[in-house]
């Protein structure tokens, strides 16, 4: 008996349809990945710029920003940041915080600093892995607190 076979089996197609879900499934994971931490790139870059601005504001007019609410660009920091800079992001919001006491003087944790929210906890999580011991910074949950001026006034 001589069968010739033409195509192939059910068994045949499954396999490969599996073997390609898989590698699909492994590549969407690492496109994500990747991602997550061009995000974190870009946000760590943002916490330097902002860093920078304050620090050029206080040298110019010897005051730091005042408190402003989330996704809010402090007035003060307008001339020393790069045009068209957004504290609100797609994925993350910016925080600006100043708990100088009003006369001087230090606070119990922090002066001031940046609070980055974001929606994704794996994009906060890559954040945190970027700034490795670039500064100071204090994680709780999504939200990165990134430390400009400490409470004994300096970072």
């Amino acid at each position: 008996m001589n069968h010739s076979r033409r195509g192939f089996t059910f068994i045949e197609l499954l396999m490969v349809i599996i073997v390609l879900g898989l590698l699909c499934s492994l590549a969407v994971l690492k496109y994500i990945d990747l991602r997550n931490r061009a995000l974190a790139a870009q946000a760590s870059a943002d916490l330097e710029t902002v860093r920078l601005a304050a620090y050029s504001a206080w040298y110019e007019t010897g005051s730091w920003p005042g408190d402003v609410g989330p996704g809010v660009l402090p007035v003060e920091l307008v001339p020393y940041l790069p045009k068209g800079f957004s504290f609100e992001r797609n994925e993350y919001t910016l925080d600006w915080e100043n708990f100088a006491p009003p006369g001087g003087g230090t606070s119990a944790g922090m002066q001031l600093g940046v609070v980055l929210s974001a929606a994704n906890a794996r994009m906060s999580n890559a954040l945190v892995q970027t700034l490795g011991n670039k500064g100071p910074f204090v994680v709780n949950g999504a939200e990165v607190t990134y430390v400009i001026v400490g409470p004994d006034g300096r970072v």
